[in-house]
């Protein structure tokens, strides 16, 4: 699992490091801000953003509605209003006007940060063009597309920063899935008059369920003991539950070993099905 988590994390900082890239470029970029040139200038947004919600679906889907919205936002670039040429000289001047009083005004308020004044931080005027708090004029194509990227990328970057508990719920599921297809063939074997290769196959499923359960919790097992019992007692020992389970899974390990180790005597249908029961009850409230 670590070289598979090493592996999907270098993937993601590489897809991160592009979408950064893309927003760095926004920033820089000196080409005009018409609508339709803006978004052919930035066509590479489009295929980050392909790869990006891949991700994004298969890692933490519950983020994908949000993740689109940003996206449609986008595209809705092309429909902006075009600002004629002298706007932004307009606007330029008025700034220049007025930047000592823009000036006091921020020093005033520096000491008194609140929501307004976060809320205030860009005023979008009727002609497409942005005004930040500092004065500068931004095309509103520009400030569309770097504010709704930075929300795509603060997305993809939490996501990258939880990939291991992702992971490990990804595990835990399908780990689940496969146990409980391995119960059903031994429930099926008991069925047909497979005793001994019903116990045996549940006490392999206990076994390989406790030494996740380790693992989850980083409970250390001794490097020269393997076994159920060994199990048990380490998780115990670690508190991951109680003495009463203690008890209760190491008389399923006598069932289990009266399966497998004592050919003189056949499992009875009550210990075969208590076994059974045993396993499927540890594997709900052991995790």
């Amino acid at each position: 699992m670590e070289d598979t988590l090493q592996a999907m994390q270098h993937a993601l900082d590489a897809l991160l490091d592009e979408g950064f890239a893309l927003f760095t470029e926004a920033i820089q970029g000196s080409h005009g801000d018409h609508p339709l040139a803006f978004m052919k200038k930035h066509a590479t947004y489009q295929s980050w953003y392909t790869k990006a919600l891949r991700v994004i679906r298969q890692l933490y889907p519950e983020l994908a509605d949000d993740f689109q919205a940003h996206y449609r936002a986008i595209l809705s670039i092309h429909s902006m209003t075009r600002y004629p040429s002298w706007y932004r000289k307009v606007l330029r001047v008025i700034h220049k006007l007025t930047a000592q009083r823009s000036h006091d005004t921020t020093d005033h308020s520096q000491d008194r940060p609140d929501a307004k004044q976060a809320a205030s931080h860009a005023t979008e005027t009727s002609m497409g063009m942005t005004i930040l708090r500092t004065g500068e004029t931004v095309s509103s194509v520009r400030m569309t597309f770097l504010m709704r990227l930075s929300q795509q990328l603060s997305m993809l970057n939490s996501v990258r920063d939880g990939l291991e508990y992702v992971l490990a719920d990804l595990q835990s599921t399908l780990c689940g899935a496969v146990g409980d297809h391995i119960l059903v063939t031994a429930y099926e074997l008991f069925h047909h008059g497979q005793h001994r290769a019903a116990g045996a196959l549940a006490g392999v499923l206990l076994e390989v369920h406790l030494a996740k359960v380790a693992t989850k919790y980083r409970v250390t097992i001794p490097p020269k003991s393997s076994g159920l019992a060994t199990l048990n007692t380490a998780l115990k020992c670690g508190g991951i539950y109680s003495v009463e389970v203690w008890r209760f899974i190491q008389s399923l390990g006598a069932l289990g070993h009266a399966c497998v180790y004592a050919p003189a005597h056949e499992p009875t249908v009550d210990e075969l099905t208590e076994f059974l029961q045993g396993v499927q009850l540890i594997r709900k409230r052991v995790r």
